[in-house]
């Protein structure tokens, strides 16, 4: 991620910047130096040869050019200069020889029965062009990685502040209510910059975002200990009526939706209870809580027809919560009893998972997508609030567990809760 981020970016592109900015210099220079050899020093040296047969013609002792940077020689009828073997067996035109140990730039022309060759010292003219040339390229050069390397340090510091908030929310547990408001007093920001905006707008959502948290789960503790007593009281009379009327069912469906909401209840004062402090884990055995389990809803199932069983395939032992697993476990045996309607339930008790199984209708994926969401319920459900598997979810992914579900019209349901990785 660090590769990746503002900074990283920013110093690549100046890099990049000041590489093409080099090879766009090194290649002026090189093609500025070909630019004078083949045009301007060819051209000076036809224009040099031209003038000197003009003043050859007007007179034959004329002498040759011989100057610091230009040699000339001459073979004629007159004249035999001492030309070097390897200039003579030359062709006429411009070209570079090598001569004792040098590569001047000769130029050879025919004129009449005469023959010149002009040879061209550009070693001295080269130190011209580097003092002339190649120095103010190179300060300008200077100037400008200079300039880049002020406008990358700026722009570092503009975007630094940006880079320490990103650190800082990487670092944030926002799973935990304690520590989920960020400390941005070590973010430094220029006044009125769009940093300085971006961290007083992050204060202020965070404080809304934490008061909002904190009214939702005081409300929370609030409504589950408000309707335990009302409950409490249902139930009393509801145990005091099957006394005296005997069981029928419809006092047994109203005992049931009671555990429900009884259920409910409970789980929503423990996710209150969860948020705020941690829980206390111990070492359970998974086999013997779904055996409990069972001996738990095994009247629920009867009264609505249903086969409840546990299949074990492995010895689960797990540290968690007994309370958490209890409630997740509920729910989703609950969930599938509801969702039967006649048929067989199944926990099954896996290597570091547990299944809950059903015969039931099934759900198509629609149906399954609305499932997995809070106050929804399938089609085929008797009772129940919408709530199960979402709490289920919750507090699966408050412990980091995996919740997987899959079904199929007419086949069923599967739920599985997997421990770890």
């Amino acid at each position: 991620m660090a590769r990746k981020g503002v900074q990283h970016r920013l110093t690549r592109v100046f890099l990049i910047q000041i590489l093409f900015i080099s090879m766009a210099t090194v290649f002026g220079v090189w093609a500025t130096a070909k630019i004078i050899e083949q045009v301007l020093v060819k051209e000076a040296l036809i224009k040099e040869a031209e003038h000197y047969w003009t003043l050859h013609d007007r007179d034959d002792d004329f002498p040759r050019p011989n100057t610091r940077h230009l040699l000339g020689l001459l073979e004629d009828e007159d004249t035999r200069d001492p030309v070097p073997p390897v200039l003579a067996r030359l062709p006429d035109g411009y070209q570079r020889v090598h001569l004792d140990g040098e590569n001047p730039i000769v130029y050879i022309e025919h004129h009449g029965d005469a023959r010149l060759y002009l040879i061209f010292d550009e070693k001295r003219v080269s130190v011209l062009a580097f003092l002339f040339g190649i120095l103010p390229l190179t300060a300008v050069l200077l100037v400008i990685y200079l300039t880049s390397f002020l406008g990358w340090r700026k722009s570092r510091a503009l975007v630094s502040p940006l880079v320490k908030l990103s650190e800082i929310l990487r670092h944030t547990d926002v799973d935990d209510p304690s520590q989920a408001r960020p400390d941005l007093e070590a973010v430094e920001a220029e006044p009125g910059s769009e940093a300085a905006v971006l961290l007083a707008a992050l204060d202020a959502y965070a404080d809304r975002l934490l008061r909002f948290v904190e009214r939702e789960r005081q409300f929370t503790r609030d409504a589950s200990h408000e309707l335990r007593t009302p409950l409490a009281v249902f139930r009393a009379n509801l145990e005091l009526l099957a006394r005296q009327v005997g069981d029928r069912p419809i006092i047994g469906r109203m005992s049931d939706t009671v555990d429900d909401m009884e259920s409910l209840v409970e789980t929503l004062l423990l996710l209150a209870r969860t948020e705020q402090q941690p829980v206390q884990e111990e070492d359970l055995v998974v086999n013997d809580l779904a055996v409990n389990l069972l001996e738990r809803l095994q009247p629920l199932a009867e009264r609505k027809q249903i086969r409840l069983q546990v299949r074990q395939t492995a010895l689960l032992s797990l540290r968690a919560s007994e309370t958490v697993l209890n409630i997740v476990l509920t729910n989703l045996v609950r969930n599938a009893i509801n969702y039967s309607g006649s048929g067989q339930v199944t926990i099954v008790v896996a290597d570091n998972a547990v299944h809950v199984e059903d015969t039931g209708a099934g759900m198509d994926a629609e149906e399954l997508a609305r499932f997995l969401k809070p106050f929804e319920r399938g089609t085929s459900s008797e009772g129940g609030h919408g709530l199960g598997l979402a709490i289920v979810q919750r507090l699966c992914e408050r412990f980091q567990w995996s919740l997987d579900v899959a079904s199929q019209p007419g086949k069923g349901t599967e739920v599985r809760v997997r421990f770890g990785d």
